[in-house]
């Protein structure tokens, strides 16, 4: 790798097949379109080929997620990875995850991804209990993702484990079953996320409708203080409010989104954070192929690839972001992490003063045990991460 290549970049794949779509599920993902994945294969390649960068920077991490990229042919996932090596400068250390159904796990393929290249796998297990399961439509059960597991165990050697707490019929007791088998199983890494109703979901249909209810708000912070107490207890280190890593095997990826390090989105609906400016991709993967399957106009800088993009109204975001909306997404994000908001790191990047600025909302949050002040940092207790976005919301006021 050329030395004078000094900014990290992380790229971000996005598949959108899914076999079947969870109830929860408001990604932009879709069931049935599986005739669209020939063409869909090839617009990648060609995206591949368009962000395709001759300025100062390097891949050190490729996130394929969806959807399901399980799902699809490990050969296009071999293609895909052939495409970024053709087109981007790798380093020798790069962390490749690849996203992972239960049901889609067999040792030939587990074989297979290593053999490509991945190196990490993130495996959506959810829960173990088989009724939880049914009810938001997953088509895996706990004996087969534990299964899926070991045969990842024997290829791989850093396993991301994805859980949700709040589910429908889910209890303390049936959310501490599940959380203590996988802690026994030795992943590296550990994904506990609250259920979120999304508007838009069957889901949200569900629980209008009274078909369904979900955990309230108590019982969801008794299943997070579970889940922290027992990892902990279990040497997982919390570096972030919902993630979990034992030696060291943090998502590198995910930081990148958490420290606002610049990062590339490929794919129908994927979003992009690099040279100050945000923007994401259509969501439809009709339009996405439509637009990329015949264009890979050779344009040399990243600003002029935006703005090809741009004119051509391919994107459905696009903000170049302020200062102001910079500080408040830094402080936001910087509370979700371990360190919390660091104050000299604050004013030497926006050259402002935190508690000049901040002091004032913050202290009933120091006052109530919500926040404390280690050195120069400002984070979270364990009791405060129960009231995270209410106090990150506090910052917006």
């Amino acid at each position: 790798m050329d030395s004078k290549l000094n900014t990290a970049l992380g790229l971000y794949i996005h598949i959108p097949f899914c076999h079947t779509k969870c109830t929860y599920c408001d990604f932009n993902t879709y069931s049935g379109i599986e005739n669209l994945i020939n063409d869909f294969s090839n617009s990648i390649y060609n995206e591949i080929e368009f962000w395709k960068i001759n300025e100062n920077y390097f891949i050190d991490s490729i996130f394929i997620g969806g959807g399901t990229p399980s799902y699809i042919d490990p050969e296009i996932i071999k293609n895909i990875l052939i495409k970024i090596k053709k087109n981007f400068e790798i380093s020798k250390d790069t962390e490749v995850t690849l996203e992972i159904n239960p049901e889609d796990v067999t040792l030939e393929k587990a074989n297979y991804w290593k053999e490509i290249g991945i190196n990490r796998c993130s495996l959506g297990i959810q829960s173990l209990q088989d009724e939880e399961l049914i009810l938001i439509n997953r088509r895996h059960n706990g004996e087969k993702a534990l299964f899926s597991f070991e045969i990842l165990k024997k290829v791989f050697n850093n396993i991301s484990i994805d859980l949700i707490y709040g589910l429908p019929k889910q209890t303390k007791e049936s959310y501490l079953n599940t959380l203590e088998n996988i802690i026994n199983k030795k992943p590296d890494h550990i994904s506990c996320y609250s259920l979120q109703v999304e508007k838009g979901t069957v889901l949200n249909q569900q629980v209008v409708s009274s078909q369904i209810s979900v955990a309230n708000d108590d019982l969801s912070a008794e299943m997070y203080e579970i889940t922290y107490r027992l990892l902990k207890d279990n040497g997982f280190a919390n570096y972030e409010i919902s993630n979990w890593s034992k030696n060291n095997k943090k998502s590198l990826h995910n930081l990148k989104y958490w420290t606002m390090k610049p990062y590339i989105g490929i794919g129908p609906g994927s979003h992009s954070y690099i040279k100050n400016k945000r923007f994401s991709i259509s969501k439809p993967p009709k339009k996405y192929i439509d637009f990329f399957l015949n264009k890979t106009k050779n344009i040399c800088t990243l600003d002029e690839k935006i703005e090809y993009l741009k004119e051509n109204k391919i994107l459905d975001v696009f903000e170049i972001q302020t200062q102001e909306n910079e500080i408040l997404e830094y402080l936001m994000l910087s509370l979700r992490l371990k360190n919390g908001i660091d104050t000299d790191h604050f004013k030497n990047k926006y050259k402002s003063d935190f508690e000049d600025l901040y002091l004032k909302k913050i202290k009933d949050y120091i006052k109530n045990d919500i926040l404390i002040k280690k050195n120069t940092h400002y984070l979270l207790t364990e009791k405060g991460k129960l009231f995270a976005n209410e106090v990150a919301n506090n910052f917006v006021k």
